[in-house]
């Protein structure tokens, strides 16, 4: 669980909410009346809401829209990338409800993220002020180094170049394109740097070879591949980590993650009231991460912010951390042959299988779950 001191929250109509504002500003239009999630402090000192939002594989309108519907519902803090290709859809959506007087650019805690094609010293900078003309920003809150192996650079716009069926890699030290990364913060281009996928002998390899740590770690989480040892390791050291992918990409053809589908979770359903969602997403930010799911479903957006009005009880969480391991979804599996490759390559699960969710106590009357396959994230 994120210890307390870390909050920044008030009281509202008996939801625990924090109003995200710029020192002693004063609500904007409307921002009074919305629910916001609760902060964490970063290591930087910046504070980050404990939900985000995510933007993978939204593009275009559609991806304008989610924004400004997020925007609306709550939410404050977004999530996009190089990679995903929508940098400037999400910093147009932004700056449009700047200028309509619903929220501040204060108040916004933006994150983006350095791809593995510019992992290069010397491309950095370039590449960082290219992202903030496409965002529209003069800073980003949150940059991060989206993954451990580089690239072969080839130019701006082929962002996995490939040569006889073989992606082509760099051996760029991972730990020289930090040390580029942390002149951004010198230069007022980032407040904060973390990292993505990175694993815990990286983390700790980032820690010891740079004159700053990372504040975040971001990384794949879910009910079922919770990454216990390095949640626990990355909390020890004082980086935060953010969930992606935060329900396992539930797929309702197949049933998987079988957890999602289980009667277990219907029975969480019936007993909060609440969707599968839902119940996920507060597990998650009691177990300490930040998730930041994606949707583009307007209901969908408005149910992931709406989890700080109840609370699970501790048989229950205790299911949950229970549930049968399962293999990790986004394993990057064309380089892993790389030596910084970060993830296991027998994809033999790490964590004790103990209790299933199927052994949660009948609760309440049945209620249906309503997520659908708008709420996946993968990269």
């Amino acid at each position: 669980m994120i210890p307390s001191r870390y909050l920044t929250t008030c009281d509202d109509d008996n939801s625990r909410v924090a109003m995200i504002l710029g020192g002693d500003q004063r609500p904007l239009r409307g921002e009074s009346t919305i629910l916001l999630a609760p902060k964490i402090k970063l290591s930087s000192g910046y504070e980050m809401p404990v939900l985000g939002f995510g933007t993978y594989k939204l593009r275009g309108f559609q991806c304008t829209s989610a924004v400004h519907c997020a925007v609306e519902t709550g939410f404050r803090h977004f999530d996009t990338a190089y990679y995903y290709e929508n940098e400037k859809d999400v910093g147009e959506a932004l700056r449009t409800q700047i200028k309509m007087g619903n929220i501040s650019r204060e108040n916004i805690f933006l994150t983006t993220k350095l791809w593995n094609t510019h992992h290069d010293p010397r491309d950095v900078r370039r590449i960082c002020e290219q992202q903030l003309k496409l965002l529209g920003f003069t800073y980003i809150d949150l940059y991060l180094l989206h993954f451990p192996v580089g690239y072969k650079h080839m130019c701006d716009e082929i962002l996995k170049p490939m040569s006889d069926g073989k992606l082509q890699t760099t051996n760029v030290d991972y730990i020289d394109t930090w040390n580029a990364m942390e002149e951004l913060v010198k230069l007022g281009m980032v407040r904060s740097i973390g990292l993505s996928n990175f694993n815990m002998e990286q983390v700790q390899r980032v820690i010891q070879c740079s004159s700053s740590k990372p504040v975040v770690n971001q990384v794949e989480v879910w009910p079922g591949f919770l990454q216990k040892d390095l949640v626990d390791y990355c909390r020890y050291n004082g980086i935060v980590v953010t969930a992606y992918s935060p329900f396992g990409q539930p797929n309702r053809e197949n049933h998987s993650p079988t957890y999602f589908f289980s009667e277990g979770m219907k029975r969480l359903v019936k007993k909060y009231k609440k969707t599968s969602g839902q119940i996920v997403l507060r597990f998650l930010v009691d177990y300490g991460v930040v998730p930041i799911p994606k949707a583009a479903n307007p209901l969908h957006i408005s149910q992931n912010l709406n989890i700080f009005d109840f609370k699970l009880d501790d048989s229950d969480t205790r299911a949950l951390l229970g549930i049968k391991p399962k293999k990790r979804i986004v394993k990057y599996d064309i380089v892993k042959e790389h030596p910084f490759y970060p993830f296991e390559r027998d994809e033999e699960s790490q964590y004790q299988d103990v209790n299933n969710l199927q052994n949660v106590p009948l609760a309440r009357e049945q209620r249906e779950t309503t997520l659908n396959d708008d709420d996946q994230r993968g990269e």
